[in-house]
């Protein structure tokens, strides 16, 4: 099989639910509970990660949720190579992927309830 083989892209309306679904801690976390503290948190400092930062000052809080979205696209498609790779140890790697990313969107949203709680944040920057 092709790395990138045409069929990695085919998509059907149920494989797209189970996707979904399976993701439904990333989507709660990483995507939604990030956006909604970080909007919650600039009203206390600013955004720390510099890529960010520039897109929300060129282009708004829409692009941001656009940001998550297309990251939501990458996901998928690296789920159906995961899927279709034939590797034995496929399964263990796509639930250590969502997985990291889960806990990541739980960190981003500690770390954004801190700044607005506590004034504080996991992350120091020199």
């Amino acid at each position: 099989m092709d790395f990138l083989d045409s069929s990695a892209f085919e998509y059907s309306g149920k494989d797209l639910f189970v996707f979904l679904s399976d993701i439904k801690y990333i989507i709660l976390f990483y995507v939604f509970g990030d956006f909604l503290t970080t909007i919650g948190a600039l009203n206390f400092g600013v955004e720390q990660n510099g890529f960010i930062a520039f897109v929300l000052a060129e282009f708004g809080m829409g692009a941001f949720l656009l940001l998550k979205l297309l990251f939501i696209m990458i996901i998928y498609l690296n789920y159906k190579l995961i899927r279709q790779s034939g590797l034995s140890s496929s399964s263990l790697l796509w639930n250590t992927s969502k997985f990291a990313i889960a806990v990541l969107g739980i960190v981003l949203v500690v770390n954004n309830l801190m700044v607005m709680l506590a004034q504080t944040s996991l992350i120091v920057w020199s």
